[in-house]
């Protein structure tokens, strides 16, 4: 009888101290550039991960990939439930992309998922900051409609911060380049994260979605914000600021004033799949 009360207290002792269920990333813009190579890399790694879609999101990048889709809006109150009611993610990456005027927030999207990540008990959420949304408009050095966007993005990260909500914040100045250019999916390798919020960093697409890699499950990057910049890139941060100062109420993607974009000349091109 003893050995079997031995053995029943060794069980309960296991179950008191078992891991808790994690059910792994869930992906706010997973169809994205940065979503769908995090979510690539993620399952890689042998992570579980769910993406929030549209009706109408095009999937292609996610074509062949084991994920769970859970269709919905990051701005409805009703799909943060949806998405988080009886769940247990780990961590949430939120790589939403917004443009000027279109209406859309990311505080309100962190309003709807914000409560519902600390009901669950998620451990880490990750999102990508504004360069200078912290700023006063004359101290920031973007055109005023990517102002407003920024401005908006630290509304976000305040609801996020303020939630007690483990939180990951990578504060983005100038992302590059477009991904209408060439070398859009090339990346320098010389990203770096710093605590000198002072910075307005610049980072191609890929050296971000790395860093963002780096971070999640990571205790040094839990409950950090930090800047990501790339000393390589300031001829091509340059030319971006010089864009946005010649700007007033609209974005454009060439001013004669500023001439070409510099080459990336420090970028190097995708290694083929195997």
């Amino acid at each position: 009888m003893s050995v079997l009360l031995l053995a029943a207290s060794v069980g309960l002792s296991h179950a008191a101290h078992a891991a808790p269920k994690d059910d792994g990333v869930l992906i706010l813009g997973g169809t994205g550039n940065s979503g769908s190579y995090v979510a690539r890399r993620l399952i890689e790694r042998g992570e579980k991960v769910t993406v929030l879609v549209r009706p109408t999101s095009d999937r292609s990048r996610l074509a062949g990939l084991p994920i769970t889709y859970v269709v919905g809006d990051a701005m409805d109150p009703a799909s943060a439930q949806a998405a988080l009611e009886g769940k247990h993610f780990g961590v949430i990456f939120e790589t939403l992309q917004f443009a000027p005027g279109d209406g859309r927030s990311w505080a309100k999207v962190y309003e709807n998922f914000v409560p519902w990540a600390k009901r669950s008990g998620v451990r880490q959420f990750i999102v990508f900051g504004g360069g200078c949304g912290d700023r006063e408009a004359r101290d920031c050095p973007l055109s005023p409609p990517l102002y407003a966007l920024t401005k908006d993005m630290t509304r976000a990260e305040h609801i996020l911060r303020d939630s007690g909500v483990p939180y990951t914040i990578l504060r983005v100045g100038a992302l590059l380049p477009n991904p209408r250019q060439p070398k859009f999916d090339w990346s320098t390798g010389r990203s770096f994260l710093t605590t000198d919020l002072s910075k307005f960093g610049g980072v191609m697409r890929v050296d971000l979605n790395e860093q963002v890699l780096g971070c999640i499950r990571v205790r040094r990057c839990i409950n950090k914000i930090f800047v990501v910049d790339d000393p390589t890139l300031r001829p091509q941060v340059d030319h971006f600021l010089c864009k946005r100062s010649q700007e007033t109420d609209t974005v454009r993607g060439y001013w004669p004033q500023c001439g070409d974009m510099p080459d990336f000349t420090s970028a190097v091109a995708p290694k083929a799949a195997p």
